[in-house]
């Protein structure tokens, strides 16, 4: 069993649209195994003081955090530090007979709390020793913070985002309605509000739709929430899995004009989804009755009852599910976590082997469709007018906190009436000059991207457009 080193917007209270890390396997074997390593454990939620989450045969134990004792010969310390021949610590550690507060210790010109005992100006730990943050004292712009943004490109209007917003979806426009997850923990409540219109953005007081399906309701009942809100100007999308054999999951859809006509359908390792004309295509495992591990499916929606069928098959070195974002010109970037690059894999797929794959059931073959040349792992996709944009990164050793690099977009040209489409070179949109301020999400909004972004001066959403110039 694998774990995909992905993002996922889990909108967890107190963490705005924030992507973190899938802690499962969304492969085509399944398993109910917890955890491969200490790195899949970190979404076990609070661990008390002294302790932490170790992966232990295939299951996430809470074990107690070793602290070297002081005064040991690897003490931190300068020649006037602890463990000098005057000081309390000596080659016998504190607590020998040779110790403070023997009765020939305290008080005497050696004793601890002299001007060479430990604690003193050079000794580690002391407020001189730590430096200063960085991201403290360094300039921030009010929309993008350090986020440098790169020719071609202007940033338009920002608004704040709800700290506890989840992932973003925005209606095709003119009027952009905006919708969100907000969810309490993993264990729930997990439920879908508005935010109001574009920029006006507000959580709405009242929740819309409950995420989770009637059967997955129960108190205690954990759910891994999909990273996406999808919506085609009549519906919202959201989506979650479980732990469990082909990890089980469902994605509900939710109808803006009549509520009572919302439904569930079940879709096993759901993990991104896309909108194209009379469809939502989803990246999983399966959905509904259709069966056939890892692929693409799509839900047709321009029928009652919604119908569900396979529509692009993936890659043989498919080792999890990947991204899935649609261009204004109806390309489909559609991914895949690739077992032999260890990385996130993009292909461009026509419009047209999309059409066809809707009306004639046939999927198509995504390894047949031209790649984006990314040149790196990336952790998000959107949407960006004529082409996409993806979040350029990947998760450091040894504590796998996600280090951004860039946003950067990839230009579409469809030919031949929709059946061929050539993949432009990457264009930086937003370099990050360093950590102190990160991507948290990307959605589309017309033609332009809509990117949350976070920092010291809290979260945000920012509408970023392409020059005039460039269009």
């Amino acid at each position: 069993m694998k774990t995909e080193r992905m993002m996922t917007g889990r909108g967890l209270q107190g963490f705005a649209w924030v992507l973190t890390t899938l802690a499962m396997a969304l492969t085509s074997t399944g398993c109910g195994d917890e955890c491969v390593d200490d790195f899949d454990c970190r979404d076990q939620g609070a661990v008390p003081a002294g302790q932490r989450f170790t992966c232990a045969e295939n299951k996430c134990e809470l074990t107690s955090i070793i602290v070297p004792d002081a005064g040991t010969e690897t003490d931190a310390g300068t020649t006037t530090d602890a463990g000098t021949t005057t000081d309390a610590g000596t080659g016998a550690d504190a607590g020998t007979t040779t110790d403070a507060g023997t009765g020939a210790d305290a008080g005497t010109t050696t004793d601890a709390g002299t001007e060479t005992d430990a604690g003193t100006t050079t000794d580690a730990g002391t407020e001189t020793d730590a430096g200063t943050d960085p991201c403290e004292t360094t300039t921030y712009d009010p929309k993008l913070g350090t986020l440098q943004l790169q020719s071609g490109f202007v940033a338009g209007e920002s608004a704040s985002l709800p700290a506890s917003a989840g992932p973003v979806g925005v209606t095709p426009g003119p009027t952009y309605s905006l919708y969100t997850v907000v969810s309490g923990s993993s264990t729930g409540p997990h439920a879908l509000y508005s935010l109001g219109t574009w920029p006006q953005v507000s959580l709405g007081t009242a929740q819309l739709f409950d995420v989770a399906a009637p059967a997955d309701r129960a108190a205690g009942t954990k759910l891994f929430l999909s990273p996406f809100v999808e919506t085609d100007g009549q519906r919202v999308l959201t989506g979650y899995t479980k732990s469990g054999a082909g990890f089980p999951g469902s994605v509900g859809v939710y109808d803006i004009s009549a509520p009572a006509n919302s439904t569930y359908v079940s879709a096993p390792s759901n993990f991104s989804a896309g909108v194209v004309p009379g469809a939502f295509l989803i990246n999983g495992g399966g959905l509904d009755t259709v069966s056939a591990g890892l692929a693409v499916y799509a839900l047709k929606t321009d029928s009652s009852p919604f119908t569900a069928l396979k529509v692009g098959t993936l890659p043989p070195e498919t080792g999890g599910s990947g991204f899935t974002a649609v261009a204004t010109n109806g390309v489909a970037m559609l991914g895949y976590f690739s077992d032999d690059t260890f990385l996130n894999e993009g292909r461009a797929v026509a419009p047209a082997a999309i059409t066809e794959a809707l009306r004639s059931g046939t999927p198509f073959v995504v390894a047949d469709a031209p790649a984006l040349d990314v040149g790196s792992n990336f952790v998000a996709a959107s949407g960006h007018g004529e082409g996409v944009s993806v979040l350029r990164g990947d998760y450091v050793p040894p504590d796998y906190n996600f280090a951004g690099t860039d946003v950067s977009r990839f230009a579409f040209t469809v030919t031949d009436e929709g059946a061929t489409v050539t993949v432009g070179a990457r264009q930086p949109v937003l370099v990050y000059a360093d950590q102190c301020t990160r991507v948290t999400g990307m959605t589309a909004i017309g033609v332009d991207l809509l990117v949350g972004v976070d920092d010291k001066n809290g979260p945000r959403l920012v509408r970023i457009q392409q020059a005039p110039q460039f269009r």
